[in-house]
């Protein structure tokens, strides 16, 4: 009984005692998820505590292998496995340095063997299997940022209001739920996938480099650039996520599907021209009434376009986005494929302009739409 004190500490309770001045709760929660006494030690002295505590909720365990020893490990064909390490976003770490986890190694069988891989040479299969690896990272990152941005903006309110890194560190092991998160994620990923799937099957088409007609609708910001040289970072990141809040509430409300924000613009596509239209005018109208924005302007086009990794290419893409470039402030400018889609009385009210001509398109004929007035529809 003398030594079973503090034995639900699975062995470490010891060296949790080691780290002079550090919580043993705390001790003993990264050292189970693979922090070494000399590092939880170094990181008490340097007052990095909650950055470790939060490294070790998303990523436990210790390493254990460099890149050449995880890829043995995962059973993976060496120049197989750096490609994909670095088709996730990341560059090669220096030779013999210890970086990776079992929990890496686990991570890259999975990942080749879930998608059939016998043979671990370079083969077309295993090209296609980097490029997957690459979109899927490229779709991932953006919820990494916002996860970061939130987890280290609770850090340092945690800083200015008093609190020291050890009590930072204990916050964050008892406040926050990756696990919770994780399903949450799973669930949107699954509906998302499901409602595309829906949507290709319906067409008869895969998504894959596949062109069928679609109308797509560019969003932008008037003035932004010359506004982002007056807002200091917080006010331009505050607009940046209105504007991409309102984006995502006007486009899904009407029918359309949000592609990606760039920035202060939203690219959007719609399977009918008149959801198309509908939505550039009501987010046009939306922008010029929000009392934080500035106003906006769209471009619309209809025709094929090429669908890959959830993005689309094209002639089409790319005549919409000039429009929306040569629009004037709060109107939306149309391509004769949009307007000749709809039926006379389609709700809109039309002006067909001089052809313009468009940079690397040529000259190509352009209408002004607008809501239609009352008094028109009666």
């Amino acid at each position: 009984m003398g030594s079973g004190g503090h034995g639900h500490l699975g062995g470490f309770g010891t060296a949790a005692r080691i780290v002079a001045g550090v919580d043993l709760k705390l001790s003993g929660f990264l050292h189970r998820r693979g922090a070494s006494t000399d590092e939880i030690a170094r990181a008490e002295r340097e007052g990095w505590l909650a950055l470790l505590a939060a490294d070790r909720l998303l990523v436990p365990g210790r390493p254990r292998y460099d890149q050449a020893g995880a890829a043995e490990k995962a059973g993976v064909d060496r120049e197989l496995a750096d490609r994909i390490w670095r088709a996730l976003g990341f560059p090669d770490p220096p030779e013999g340095v210890p970086v990776f986890t079992d929990r890496d190694a686990n991570a890259l069988r999975t990942l080749v063997e879930r998608l059939g891989r016998s043979r671990l040479s370079t083969t077309d299969d295993n090209i296609e299997l980097v490029e997957q690896t690459r979109a899927v990272a490229a779709g991932l990152q953006r919820l990494a940022e916002l996860f970061s941005d939130q987890l280290a903006a609770a850090i340092q309110f945690g800083r200015e209001s008093g609190l020291d890194d050890e009590q930072l560190a204990l916050t964050l092991v008892d406040e926050v739920d990756w696990t919770t998160l994780a399903k949450l994620i799973d669930y949107a990923l699954r509906l998302q996938t499901r409602t595309a799937l829906w949507r290709k099957l319906a067409k008869q088409d895969t998504g894959d480099e596949t062109a069928w007609p679609l109308t797509v609708g560019f969003v932008d910001l008037v003035g932004y650039t010359a506004l982002s040289q007056l807002l200091d970072d917080d006010e331009l990141a505050r607009l940046v996520a209105r504007f991409e809040a309102l984006a995502y509430d006007t486009v899904v409300a009407r029918g359309g599907r949000v592609v990606k924000m760039i920035g202060d613009e939203v690219m959007y596509v719609a399977d009918a021209a008149q959801t198309g239209v509908a939505i550039a005018l009501a987010l046009v109208d939306a922008v010029e009434t929000d009392e934080t924005l500035p106003v906006a302007r769209a471009g619309l086009a209809s025709g094929t376009v090429i669908a890959r990794e959830g993005d689309y290419f094209g002639p089409t893409v790319n005549l919409a986005s000039r429009l929306a470039g040569v629009a004037r402030a709060q109107s939306v400018l149309a391509s004769a494929e949009v307007h000749d889609a709809l039926p006379i009385e389609n709700g809109f009210e039309w002006r067909r302009l001089r052809p313009r001509r468009i940079r690397d398109i040529g000259r190509v004929e352009v209408w002004r739409v607008r809501p239609a007035r009352e008094e028109s529809m009666s």
